[in-house]
């Protein structure tokens, strides 16, 4: 396994809460699966947690060269359940766009606050490629 990219990514909360902070559904499906709004519950703290995922995708993103055509925000998917490693499930165009720089696979890290998000993306692939 090598490193192929890294991504990075800050998220202001109080930026993120002005455009999501309606909660508006077809917003939020843009953005985010259903997986990954249902995990995140109703509770005060949503916002911040889909403001990490949110990071999460960004990091990702770049570690392919970005949101590009036939790339959507829901081809990133965060999968965690609170207890284990978060882990990254990636499809369509950002899947072919990873194949073609050789990722495999990602190592995630995310944290929240009161007043940030911030994901690292470590994007690996097999030797050689």
């Amino acid at each position: 396994m090598v490193v192929i990219a890294v991504g990075l990514d800050l998220v202001e909360t109080d930026r993120f809460r002005l455009l999501y902070g309606k909660l508006d559904p077809d917003v939020l499906d843009r953005v985010f699966t259903p997986r990954e709004q249902a995990f995140d519950g109703t509770d005060a703290e949503r916002l911040t947690r889909l403001a990490a995922r949110f990071a999460v995708k960004e990091a990702v993103l770049k570690t392919i060269g970005g949101l590009q055509d036939g790339i959507s925000w829901t081809d990133v998917e965060l999968l965690s359940d609170g207890v284990s490693t978060p882990r990254v499930s990636v499809t369509g165009g950002a899947r072919d766009a990873a194949i073609a720089r050789g990722i495999s696979d990602w190592l995630i890290s995310l944290t929240h606050g009161a007043h940030s998000a911030a994901a690292v993306a470590l994007a690996t692939g097999a030797a050689g490629t």
